[in-house]
Parts: structure tokens; sequence; C-alpha cells
């Protein structure tokens, strides 16, 4: 066994879009952080769709960036394809999607961990956490090579024991033709003892555009003047980049007729699958089986690059046999004559209970262990970055002795996203939609600058060159909602003032309901800011109802917010534990003064 010298204060297991986030937010903040990964060459790949947000998702993103994350200008250096979603509806929900060049985004986020002082990076396979008493302190990989380290950031993906199905055929992968992580997986389950189980998720196939005849989709072209994802992004930049296209068209009766023919040779229905999937990205063989009354299903074809005629067909993610794929193709008009280049799968993979993290994303049963990404059950590349940036951001800060840094529901769609794993773990893999934020009003994406990029600056995740073109940004937000005119000649730096003229419309067109939401938030920060004490067990405390005892047992809240939240615990049983709390309290303070 080689023991490698470098002392490492964070490892981040995993090159996904989890552990880019978290290795780069880690790093920013002083950690001296290896990111290790299989294979450096799919560092940040889009296994999946080659686009970055949707809704919800696009939020999230805007909020990684404000804060200081990578995933929003990397999407806007590769993108090819812009479009703002819900536009018909409230901002509350208008969110930005883009379609990217998959290639151009793997290799400029690659050359960005390159880059990033405190950041190795070592292709090698993770294949043992190693602990002490004081928890994590090294990884053994399977090249035997030992690293010491005071933290682990697990962003493992699918790969844990990931199986590939497609069809009845069953080959080991975490993707296709991407070895799992086999050992490490035993690791956790056997040696770590975490709470493990198995998720389902699947891809659609890729065919080439060569053969497609255009004439019968729907074409959508790219919005102008494009949304950018960053806030950072000089939208000049983009000015002569020339967008693709995506086109929109749907399956027919005969799609219908080969998939129910077809059944019992899916791996989802006739094969091996067995665990649960997305409830809300299913396969097309999942559709028809669960809405029969549906006949036709939407589908979009999405280029994946500027120098490839792949396409992706969102809406036909499936696990059928290779033949039943290239009929399925041929079934929908426009593509009778396109060939497959890549089949779609599934892939089963193992995935933490997310309930047993605290909400800093630190496993409570070992410290210094963190976990970000599809290991706790979510799905989606947004998903992912939002919980590495704050796996990484709490890694640095536990080495360093400093308080988690945790976002609220009323902060952030990051902060829904980890408050439901924490609190209500999952039972399918999670997508976030702007239904799970009760103040979507306020956690919009056009003031995920004014949220968030102040924690940013303070964090140290954001350059302070950025610092007075924000706030010269948001004095002239201020200004036009208060009806002033504003000082001309601002440097805003990469902020427009054309946002913040649509920033001061939207205040004043939802005044009333701002000051309604604001109201409901400053509650949920009061219950948030009252902290369970170290020492005392809300379990236990008499008169509260047995499935309450269990749950809070089993979630171990922090704070008396997070337990109200927990499904099952009444508000009759918040009340008692507030009272406690406070004779707790009063109890120790007589103890110290005695």
């Amino acid at each position: 066994m080689f023991v490698c010298p470098d002392k490492y204060e964070v490892i981040v297991i995993g090159g996904g879009h989890a552990g880019c986030e978290a290795a780069l937010s880690a790093a920013k903040l002083g950690a001296r952080t290896l990111l290790l990964t299989q294979n450096l060459d799919t560092i940040a790949q889009m296994s999946c769709n080659p686009s970055i947000g949707g809704i919800a998702k696009g939020q999230i993103v805007r909020e990684i960036d404000a804060l200081g994350g990578a995933m929003g200008r990397v999407t806007d250096i590769s993108s090819l394809h812009y479009h703002l979603l819900n536009t018909g509806k409230g901002p509350a929900v208008h969110s930005p999607r883009v379609q990217c060049d998959k290639k151009i985004y793997q290799f400029t986020y690659k050359h960005l961990l390159e880059q990033q002082p405190n950041l190795d990076i070592m292709q090698d396979e993770a294949a043992q956490l190693c602990t002490d008493d004081n928890g994590i302190c090294g990884v053994l990989t399977l090249r035997q090579t030992r690293y010491h380290t005071q933290t682990v950031i697990l962003t493992t993906g699918t790969f844990l024991a990931g199986t590939i199905h497609i069809g009845t055929v069953m080959t080991p992968g975490g993707r296709y033709n991407d070895m799992p992580s086999n050992l490490l997986s035993q690791n956790l389950r056997e040696q770590l003892q975490l709470p493990m189980a198995r998720f389902k998720t699947g891809t659609p196939m890729r065919i080439n555009a060569r053969g497609l005849d255009y004439t019968k989709f729907r074409p959508q072209p790219s919005d102008t003047p494009p949304w950018t994802m960053s806030h950072f992004t000089d939208i000049a930049t983009l000015k002569d980049r020339k967008f693709g296209q995506c086109y929109v068209t749907h399956t027919t009766l005969a799609t219908d007729k080969i998939l129910r023919e077809n059944f019992q040779r899916s791996a989802l229905y006739g094969g091996n699958i067995h665990s649960q999937g997305p409830r809300y990205c299913p396969s097309v063989e999942d559709k028809i089986k669960k809405f029969p009354e549906i006949t036709s299903h939407p589908l979009f074809l999405e280029p994946e690059g500027f120098y490839t005629e792949e396409f992706y067909i969102q809406g036909f993610s499936t696990s059928m046999p290779e033949d039943v794929q290239r009929a399925l193709i041929a079934s929908v008009p426009g593509m009778e004559k396109c060939t497959i280049t890549r089949p779609g799968y599934a892939v089963e993979y193992d995935y933490a209970d997310p309930k047993d993290l605290y909400p800093s994303l630190q496993s409570k049963r070992i410290p210094g262990l963190f976990l970000a990404g599809q290991i706790n059950g979510t799905t989606g590349y947004e998903e992912a970055g939002g919980q590495g940036l704050i796996a990484g951001i709490n890694a640095a800060h536990y080495v360093q002795g400093k308080e988690p840094f945790i976002l609220r529901r009323n902060e952030a769609y990051i902060g829904v996203l980890i408050d439901d794993l924490v609190t209500k773990g999952v039972n399918e893999p999670y997508r976030m939609f702007t239904s799970r934020a009760e103040y979507r009003l306020l956690l919009r994406n056009d003031n995920a600058d004014l949220r968030l990029t102040p924690i940013g600056l303070t964090l140290g995740l954001l350059d302070k060159k950025y610092a007075q073109p924000f706030e010269n940004y948001k004095h002239l937000c201020e200004d036009l909602c208060e009806g002033k005119t504003p000082q001309p000649d601002l440097n805003l730096g990469p902020w427009r003032a054309e946002n913040a003229q649509r920033y001061a419309d939207i205040q004043h067109k939802y005044a009333g309901y701002f000051e309604r939401n604001l109201k409901d938030a400053e509650k949920l920060a009061d219950i948030d800011n009252i902290k369970i004490p170290e020492g005392f067990d809300p379990s236990s405390v008499r008169g509260i109802l047995f499935e309450s005892a269990q749950k809070l047992r089993e979630i171990k809240p922090q704070t008396v917010g997070q337990a109200s939240r927990i499904p099952g615990v009444t508000p009759a049983d918040i009340q008692l534990i507030c009272v406690h709390i406070e004779r707790f309290r009063r109890l120790k303070n007589a103890q110290k003064t005695a």
C-alpha cells in the first residue's frame, strides 16, 4: 500500500455535478481539497439530458451562481439554445432552461477545476473510507493508495453497485460502459453501516439527425435575447453565437401498440428491475402502462452539441430491448428513416437515507462524512449541484471550526431541497418543483442575486470585484421600487439596468402578496431560530404522541422549526417541546450560577 504524503482536509469522491461544485467551494474557502474520480475525461459529464435548468431547477442554478458556484457560468459558456419556461404564468414559476454542447460543458468545467488553487484532481476509484474514534481519517483506493483527510464528501451519483438494464440484459455499470463502484458500496453498507436502499433511473436513446424529416416537427427556436443562466455572464459575449434549434413531436398509436405488445420484454415490467424510479420523469413504457387513456405523448428533440448530429429525445426514456427501441423510433412521424446511435437504458443504484444527515449534509453517524447528490435520493444535475455546493462549504467549515452554513426554506430553493431531504426522507427519486416551495414568490429566478450574492461575498466564494457593482445594482433596484430617478452612469458590472426594471415591475405588481409571504417567512424564521439545546431530547418530552417521539428520535431535528416539519409531529407536540426547552434552559442557567 502506498501512503500519499499529501495531507488533505477535504476529499470529494465522484466528479459529477455535485462533486464539481463541492470540490470548487471547499477549495475556494481555503481547504486543501482532493477530487477523486474514476475517469478524468467524464468529469461533469451530462450523462442524461444535455441541458441545465427547467421548472424550479433553473431557480436552483441561479442560486448556485449567486452564491459563487460554477454551474451557471459553465452553462452559458457551452449554451446552444435558451428557453424561459412558464412565461404564460406568474413570475414565481418563470424558469430558465439552457441546452448545452455537452462536451464543451464537460471540458470547461474540468478546466475550471484544474485552475482552482487548493484543489488537486486524481483519477482513481475510492474503495474504502477509513475511520478512527474521531470519524473520517482517510480514503483507500482501488490502486491501494491511502489518502489522509479530515472529511470526505460522497458524490457517487448512480455508481454505487450500479446495474444497467436493456430489456432482460443486465450489465454492471454506473453509466453505460463505465464500471460501477462495488467495493465502496460494500464498505458503506457493511463496515460503516449507512442505511442504504436502491433506486432506478433511465435515459432515452440517442439518434443520428441525418435521417430526420424536419417538416414533420414543430420547431422551437432559442429565445432572443437569451435569459442567461449566470448573473455574471456578459450578454455581449453571446451576440455572435449561432444558437441551435429544438423540435417538438408526438408518439402515435403505432408507438402505443409496439409498447403494449412488448411489456413482458421490458426491464421494468418483464425484467429484473424491482426498485422505485422517478415519478415525474417516467419511461415511455411506464407512461403507457399507467396512463392507458393517453395515446399520444410529447417528445422533444434536443441537439447534443454544435459539432455532432446526435439528438437527445426528451420523453422517450426506455429500458426496452434494442429491437423494440428501433421499432419505437420508426413509429414517430419524421423519425422513420433515422438510426439509433446509443440505445436507451435504465440503471439501478444504491442511495443512502438522507434522514441520516444533518441540514449541513453531514452524516449523523460518522463525523466528517458529508453526502451530496443522487446518493441522497435526488435526481437531476441541478439538485446535485446545489447539494454539492452546500456540502463543500460545510466540509470546509467543519475543518476550520466554523458554524455550519444552512439555507432556510424562505431563503432559497436549495434550502427547501435539503430541508425536505433531511426532514422527510425519500421513497422515490426526489425532483424539485416550484410547488414544493411555499415561499416561491419570494424565491424567483430573477431575484436570486439580490437574495444570495451578499452571502456569496461574505463566505468568500465570490470575487470581491463584484461587491461594488452589486451594491450599485441593489440600490438601483431599490430606487426603482420607490419611484426615484436612478443615478445615471452607474457601474453595474455584469448586472443590467433592464433586469432592475423588471424586478421593480414585479415588486409593484405583487406588492400585497409579497407582504403576506414576508410575514409568513418571518414566522418561519422565528421558529427556525429556536435551536434544540445540546443534551435535550425532544422525543422524551412527556405528553407528545408516540408516533411523534419515534419520528423525533429518527430525525434528530436541530431546530424547533425542523421538528415542526417532520410528518406526523403535531402543533400540540411542538408547543410542549417549546415549553420543555425553556425549562431545560432555565435549569442549565441555574446550575451555572449555583
